[in-house]
């Protein structure tokens, strides 16, 4: 649980890199694409968007860019071990402000959604299958620059994960479970946590910038 802070062309993941040569810049519309591409069996577009601060189309980020806005799409079948295997299909649009060298804060808003449909055999030689989706949203996540060599953490924003599974076992019935969690920065050094487990809530906080979830 907790803020975005990545920088400019800094995603993580399996599908992590920046701007590369392979990538092509439509003057048109101002995006950059890359891919799609694919890699154990996932096929993974990426659209990304960079403006200067007087809203300048760039070509690729630098110590000018303000604006970032990227899309990620991501379909495609995984077979794991024990001939699981897991289709796959993923979307995310994030757009981050305040990236330039002299801004002061970076404002966060963004949305991603995604489903998994796995099937095969357990530990136990038993035959199953399983659903999940996911998704998140983010919304006016605010993080000032730090100033001080200290880290920095969000002041204001909410942010919203929830995930929902179904699991069905040979010879048992299917169970299901689902967390929601809203995550709320009120600008003090505590975070708000509202955790709803299979329909039970429960209020948390954490400290910030790297505390653990508290829940009485």
């Amino acid at each position: 649980v907790g803020g975005d802070s990545r920088g400019r062309g800094s995603e993580r993941g399996p599908f992590a890199g920046g701007i590369d040569a392979s990538c092509v810049f439509a003057a048109s519309t101002g995006d950059v694409t890359c891919g799609p591409t694919t890699k154990d069996g996932l096929t993974v577009l990426r659209v990304s968007t960079f403006k200067s601060a007087s809203g300048a189309a760039q070509t690729k980020p630098d110590s000018t860019t303000d604006y970032d806005r990227t899309r990620f799409t991501v379909s495609g079948t995984l077979t794991q071990r024990n001939n699981v295997s897991a289709t796959v299909a993923s979307s995310s649009d994030r757009t981050t402000t305040g990236l330039a060298f002299n801004s002061i804060k970076r404002t966060t808003n963004g949305k991603s959604s995604g489903t998994e449909n796995a099937s095969g055999t357990n530990r136990d030689g038993k035959k199953f299958t399983s659903s999940r989706s996911s998704g998140d949203t983010t919304v006016n996540l605010v993080i000032p620059k730090s100033t001080s060599g200290t880290a920095s953490y969000p002041t204001a924003g909410i942010v919203t994960r929830s995930m929902k599974v179904v699991m069905t076992v040979e010879g048992s019935a299917a169970t299901t479970s689902t967390r929601r969690e809203v995550v709320t920065y009120d600008g003090s050094a505590i975070a708000k946590i509202t955790i709803t487990q299979d329909g039970t809530n429960k209020s948390c906080t954490m400290a910030l910038p790297r505390g653990r979830p508290v829940c009485p």
